[in-house]
């Protein structure tokens, strides 16, 4: 008797707001070089596209999309995922994120 193939978990993607290629949220953290702490926002450059769009973490949850600045600065998500396991820290100066094995330190904007 022939065994049905075994489904294999895929990592949660995110997909790009402009051009939609998608991204392991690993990928993702690799691409944000700042952080707006305080709002829990990270800064993402495609490098499909280079649009810039911002990234919004909770534990357990990453949303990609915009930010409206007036008349305060609000984030509309475009697209979002569960990402079991993922921790974040608002530390002075950034961000940290934790992800199974992998940190992330994202300076915050000066």
């Amino acid at each position: 008797m022939t065994m049905p193939p075994r489904k294999t978990a895929r990592s949660p993607e995110l997909r790009c707001p402009k051009c939609a290629t998608t991204y392991s949220v690993a990928a993702v953290f690799d691409h944000c070089d700042v952080s707006w702490p305080n709002q829990r926002w990270l800064g993402f450059e495609c490098p499909k596209c280079d649009h810039f769009s911002h990234v919004e973490v909770e534990n357990g949850r990453v949303s990609i999309g915009e930010i409206d600045g007036a008349p305060g600065p609000a984030f509309f998500p475009d697209n979002a995922v569960a990402v079991p396991g993922l921790r974040y820290k608002n530390a002075f100066g950034g961000i940290s994120l934790t992800l199974g094995a992998r940190r992330w330190s994202v300076p915050g904007k000066r």
